[in-house]
């Protein structure tokens, strides 16, 4: 009897597609980049929400964040729903040891028992101490005839960049992305998360060569992946490319899989635990909405055909929503306030703007950055009112409440909660005790 498939899967914090295997040439990434070469990357991969939490959450659910109750960071008291499974329970229940090595962004930490993992390593600082854990977990399971689902998360390369005394790195160059402003300040942040993404290299190294040198390589579904863009304006936050484009990089020798496949089937990371579930023959639960993909890692007849015509997401913070399809993307909002976060390096245009669009229409093929705003263009009509069609039939079909109306966020709630008591005891006008 074949020994079952483990899953080690490792995600990065705010890196989008930022590696030499991505055509990024000025950053040093050498053992990811040996990743891709020896398994199959995923070109056309999106997340459904520029954020941490929204996205990691649709990923390891298989639900929208609609769906799965996390519209935004878990910091801010947004909570999964109680009745969504997490990966990991449904890998433990399958039978497999589950872990957690460094960050994860779906619950509190003081919720950790929520995600069902049989161990749960202290939170290091570091891409180099998660990864020397991982490593020696490794060790230990080589002689263990329990399959493993591990789940890896680098705090790298979310700010500061210079974490423990990371050094910049522009020893291969200095990239600009065309959507921020050549700067000294850009110059610096980007030189800065190149230094930490070669933390992140470094660490996937070990673990690279650690599979190989405890033989668990042939038999471990290694994944990369990432959760939406790099810390920059007009990347995280936003729902333009560079916020919602994310690296994902599978190798399974087991699973004869095609060594330097690329992927160009337009996908989702909704579709990513169904997938893996496949892949380890665990039957997908009827609830989930993402689509499996494994027929595109597996070489079928089917690998080529498309899984959906369309992705989707949202980024709650200024009420937006957007459908992309291969080539247009439509973003549609419900408030047109801004929503600037404090970040290394914000354009000037985009600061001034004081008001945001009901519609963003971009034909992807001819404004790859998403500079020019075709909305409400006669020769565009046609095109809009299907990703309009598009983007109210998912809404409806994930039940979004903004088809309700705004969205009460978990600070509301508890600030009505707080209203109601102060109500029930009879408008009570005395100030607590100790405070004025």
């Amino acid at each position: 009897m074949s020994r079952r498939l483990n899953i080690l899967q490792v995600t990065t914090h705010d890196s989008g597609r930022h590696f030499g295997c991505y055509n990024h040439p000025t950053v040093q990434t050498p053992a990811i980049d040996q990743l891709s070469a020896e398994g199959v990357q995923f070109n056309n991969y999106f997340c459904t929400a520029p954020i941490c939490s929204a996205s990691r959450a649709t990923q390891l659910t298989g639900l929208y964040p609609q769906s799965n109750g996390l519209l935004d960071l878990v910091g801010f008291g947004w909570r999964i729903n109680d009745q969504v499974r997490h990966a990991s329970e449904i890998f433990r229940h399958a039978g497999y040891r589950t872990s957690l090595w460094g960050v994860q962004h779906e619950v509190q930490k003081n919720e950790l028992g929520r995600l069902a993992f049989d161990y749960t390593a202290p939170t290091p600082n570091t891409a180099k101490e998660v990864s020397e854990g991982v490593c020696a977990f490794l060790e230990q399971q080589q002689e263990s005839d329990q399959p493993f689902y591990a789940q890896v998360g680098f705090v790298e390369t979310h700010t500061p960049f210079d974490r423990n005394g990371t050094a910049p790195d522009q020893d291969k160059g200095l990239e600009i992305p065309p959507y921020l402003a050549d700067t000294p300040a850009t110059r610096e942040a980007m030189a800065g998360f190149q230094g930490s993404l070669r933390q992140v290299d470094h660490a996937m190294g070990k673990i690279l060569r650690t599979l190989q040198q405890t033989g668990l390589e042939e038999n471990t579904l290694l994944i990369f992946t990432t959760d939406h863009g790099i810390e920059m304006p007009r990347a995280k936050w936003h729902l333009y490319d560079p916020g919602i484009a994310i690296a994902l990089l599978m190798r399974a020798p087991a699973l004869g899989l095609s060594a330097g496949q690329k992927c160009e089937l337009l996908l989702s990371n909704v579709d990513y635990l169904p997938t893996i579930l496949e892949l380890a023959g665990i039957a997908v639960p009827d609830e989930i909405q993402g689509h499996s993909f494994a027929a595109a890692l597996r070489g079928t007849a089917a690998a080529y055909s498309p899984v959906r015509d369309a992705v989707y997401g949202l980024y709650h913070k200024t009420q937006a929503r957007y459908v992309r399809t291969s080539r247009y993307k439509l973003i549609r909002h419900f408030d047109n306030a801004t929503d600037f976060h404090r970040v290394p390096v914000r354009m000037e245009d985009m600061q001034n703007k004081r008001v945001i669009p009901l519609l963003e229409l971009y034909d992807l093929e001819n404004d790859p950055n998403e500079f020019v705003n075709v909305s409400g263009k006669p020769e565009y009509a046609g095109i809009q009112q299907d990703l309009d069609n598009k983007l109210w039939t998912w809404m409806e079909s994930v039940q979004d409440p903004l088809l309700q109306g705004p969205v009460r966020t978990p600070t509301y709630i508890q600030a009505m909660q707080d209203y109601q008591c102060w109500h029930d005891r009879g408008r009570d006008t005395t100030p607590p005790r100790g405070k004025s």
